[in-house]
């Protein structure tokens, strides 16, 4: 997450506060969902070649968007000629998190002993989302070392109720 006061946030909230109603938000964070990591090493190196003049740059650049946004578009013609077009998955991610903000909705981390089919991962977050009062938005790991059970962090709060860490509790309490 971009540090607040950082260029990333501001440029995001700017295109927040641009953002005439709810469904142009949700096409501005699709937008920025699918662009921000395209803009990788490489292809930042490439758009800042100063052997390649500008109108090409911008031209490249835009042919590469279309049927994007036009607040998009302009964004990342604007960060190209300013030399910040490194910025925009940073952005990407500034934007999403304001607007989850906005939303009321937390991240949630969720890690198991096996992986989890689809209908289980929803009846799941819908359970997280009933208990805890909020809206989810979950992310799915699997790490075969817990045994059994979940580890789900939603925001600074983990919730361990993994074997591993059953079976660690009881050695504690055994071994006072």
């Amino acid at each position: 997450m971009a540090l607040s006061g950082s260029a990333a946030r501001r440029y995001a909230e700017a295109l927040l506060a641009l953002s005439p109603n709810e469904s142009a938000v949700a096409q501005l964070r699709t937008s920025l969902d699918k662009v921000g990591p395209v803009f990788d090493r490489g292809t930042i190196a490439s758009l800042r070649d100063p052997s390649v003049p500008m109108k090409q740059r911008i031209a490249a650049l835009d042919a590469a968007l279309t049927g994007e946004p036009a607040a998009v578009r302009s964004l990342m013609a604007l960060l190209l000629e300013t030399d910040r077009i490194g910025l925009v998955p940073q952005i990407a991610l500034a934007f999403g998190d304001l607007v989850d903000r906005r939303e009321r909705v937390a991240k949630a981390r969720i890690t198991t002993a096996v992986s989890l089919t689809d209908s289980e991962q929803r009846e799941l977050v819908t359970r997280l989302e009933r208990e805890s009062g909020r809206k989810l938005r979950a992310t799915f790991a699997v790490d075969p070392t817990l045994v059994g059970g979940a580890k789900v962090q939603i925001g600074d709060h983990l919730i361990d109720s993994s074997v591993r860490a059953k079976l660690a509790a009881l050695g504690r309490q055994l071994a006072s």
